[in-house]
């Protein structure tokens, strides 16, 4: 406990001492507005625990995927089985259960399923993305089930300007190509974007390559500043193998390389449309607030084939969703006021049918609705205050196809959430913030091949407790510390033994993020030199389990610590360049809930990229992955007593591209 004390009283000083580090003089770099609170706001009035990837960030990244961009945002941990396919997106110590803690959307529209799936990050192509705002930790008041670590809400590109299209292709190591074509412009009112792309993605591994294809547009239309339209398509197909682990003897006999699940695959057929409708219904003269009014539709189908093609399942799921809210955001004497309030109901079916040995055939539904409120208040100059609600519910049946009558089960949480923040400069403020958190079952946590139908199960509730501050510094440094507490109970984790989910009573999480990051063109002055930006962050967290069997034992895949660091700049207007890395430290294995093996070892991965644009409408360029060479594992799992499996990560490799743009 006293490591726990002294690492709150650190970043506590942090915030004390960084409060008295305060400047006069206004910040001018151009605010962008964000949506984290579900209503847009300029980023400079947003507290420590929220980071923005924007398009330059994007753009100077080596990344080709969402995953592989947030690795370098502070408190992410990201990691995969062998492939983008199966990557998982980690915030605030969830380990294997965080599919299910941490909420993805894409233009405020829900991509989580039903089941511990969780989101498909390989359908939201990097190509698409304006933005990415990130919440680290809990969400549950404003977003519901599911963001319990975290919400990354991906913001799309929409049509601007002038007819323009951009073209790309490139071809990497192992065989990996790919390309797409994007057309978008906006005229009148009217805005258009299309986006398609394909990708073959050969793996590291033998029976880990990936083909995709995905398409995408985006149509709006703005009538005045009283009625906007918005309309999203999207279609993703997918074929992708699945290498497996290797445990150590099939190391030395297949290589890293190899693979002991010779045959094992799965494909993917996922389509959307989304509808929004936003209303201004108040004269010119009034700040009367706007009402958004969404509908969205998913259908995704998905194949798995394991064991050689004797255990197959075919999962169809319909997800169905209408969203309404309303949002003020404006002075009242004198006072800035932001509020919204709203709607949120899905109806979600799953069917599950099995072949071969599986004998599985059942169908899931769940519905839900939940009402939220929540606002922010201007109490006194600089000084906010925020509070908000939730209510939310959820009903399940579960119908086996066998004759049998239906089971039913029913969800419900009531979640509220309080804080203040107080903006001491521009760009600058501290922050106290108290959430409680729910999280209702996956529909495969009720439900398993391997056990059938469990209902005795309950829902996951906490509480979170988050202080922090952000420092900006005359737009040249930028510095941020988030210390936070989170408690939870009836959290549900794998039994390896029983092959069953079970609820732990207790388990906490004590924790600081810290980043800064600098804007080098303050300290060097170099005609050739446009550009240079430099970031680092820090991420410590104790992860236990409190009382019961494992009581002090840490939750497994969760680093007690992790960093990343990078540089990114520009040479005489045409040459972009970056230098990226991330670290991570040991960490228990999945299913290692015991604590009884010898942790995973820490790793640092290097990448960097360079480009040329000798013209604005013409680009190359070449990055390099894993630049030294380390032989590491992101993912490991608890095979039996006393062995493992690995799943090898790719070792250095490079890619080069294309691009043209009219």
């Amino acid at each position: 406990m006293k490591n726990k004390f002294l690492l709150v009283l650190v970043c506590l000083l942090a915030v004390l001492v960084n409060a008295e580090w305060v400047s006069a003089e206004e910040n001018h770099l151009a605010p962008i507005v964000v949506t984290a609170s579900r209503i847009g706001q300029s980023d400079y009035k947003l507290s420590s625990n929220v980071t923005v990837i924007d398009l330059f960030d994007i753009e100077h990244s080596t990344a080709k995927t969402v995953p592989q961009i947030l690795e370098q945002v502070q408190g992410i941990y990201v990691y995969d089985r062998g492939s983008v396919k199966t990557t998982t997106i980690d915030m605030r110590g969830f380990g294997d259960t965080a599919k299910s803690n941490v909420l993805v959307l894409v233009n405020d529209r829900k991509t989580n399923s039903i089941d511990i799936s969780g989101a498909d990050l390989l359908q939201i192509p990097l190509e698409d993305v304006e933005r990415i705002e990130i919440i680290r930790g809990a969400g549950s008041v404003l977003y519901g089930d599911n963001a319990v670590g975290g919400v990354i809400n991906i913001i799309t590109k929409k049509g601007k300007g002038k007819l323009s299209g951009q073209v790309e292709s490139y071809y990497g190591s192992y065989d990996k190509k790919g390309g797409n074509v994007q057309l978008s412009g906006s005229e009148k009112g009217l805005s258009y974007y299309f986006h398609s792309k394909y990708a073959d993605d050969r793996g590291y591994r033998t029976n880990s390559d990936v083909v995709s294809g995905d398409f995408n547009t985006r149509l709006g239309y703005d009538l005045g500043n009283h009625l906007g339209l918005d309309f999203e398509y999207g279609l993703h197909k997918d074929n992708y193998q699945l290498p497996g682990g290797l445990d150590e003897n099939e190391l030395v006999s297949l290589g890293r390389r190899g693979s002991a699940d010779i045959g094992d695959h799965s494909n993917t057929h996922d389509e959307f449309y989304k509808a929004t409708v936003s209303i201004n219904p108040w004269p010119e003269e009034i700040k009367g607030g706007k009402i958004a009014l969404d509908y969205t539709h998913r259908n995704r189908e998905v194949f798995d084939s394991f064991f050689s093609g004797t255990w197959n399942t075919d999962r169809y799921m319909t997800t169905d969703g209408i969203l309404g809210k309303y949002m003020f955001d404006s002075q009242v004497f004198g006072r800035q006021v932001n509020w919204v309030t709203g709607i949120d109901t899905y109806t979600n079916q799953s069917i599950i049918v099995g072949s071969r040995f599986n004998t599985d055939n059942l169908v899931i539904s769940k519905d839900e609705i939940g009402y939220y409120g929540s606002g922010e208040l201007e109490v006194l100059e600089h000084l906010f205050a925020n509070a908000g609600t939730r209510y939310q519910k959820a009903n399940y049946t579960f119908n086996q196809r066998n004759g049998s009558a239906d089971t039913k089960r029913d969800a419900n949480a009531w979640v509220s959430m309080g804080g203040t923040r107080y903006e001491y400069a521009a760009g600058s403020n501290v922050h106290f913030n108290v959430q409680q958190t729910f999280r209702f079952l996956a529909t495969d946590e009720w439900y398993s091949s391997w056990s059938g139908l469990d209902t005795t199960l309950n829902q996951q509730k906490g509480i979170q407790f988050e202080a922090g501050v952000k420092h900006n510094y005359h737009d040249w440094i930028e510095f941020d510390c988030t210390p936070y507490w989170i408690e939870n109970r009836n959290e549900i984790f794998f039994d390896p033994n029983t092959f069953q989910d079970k609820n732990y009573d207790r388990t906490r999480r004590i924790g600081a993020e810290n980043g800064v990051t600098f804007d080098l063109m303050r300290f060097v002055n170099y005609s050739w030199l446009s550009k240079l930006k430099y970031f680092m962050n820090y991420t410590y967290e104790i992860p236990e389990f409190i009382n019961g069997v494992f009581d002090g034992k840490d939750i497994p895949m969760v680093p007690r610590s992790q960093a990343a660091l990078g540089f990114n700049g520009q040479i005489f207007d045409k040459i972009d360049f970056s230098l990226l890395g991330h670290y991570v430290g040991q960490r228990y294995i999945i299913n290692d809930v015991g604590n009884t093996m010898p942790k995973a070892k820490p790793y640092f991965v290097l990448g960097s990229k360079i480009s040329y644009k000798p013209t604005k409408n013409f680009e190359v360029y070449l990055s390099l992955n894993n630049m030294l060479d380390k032989l590491y594992s992101s993912y490991e799992v608890k095979k039996t007593a006393n062995t493992r499996d690995y799943f090898p990560a790719e070792r250095f490799n490079v890619l080069a591209g294309i691009e043209l743009k009219f």
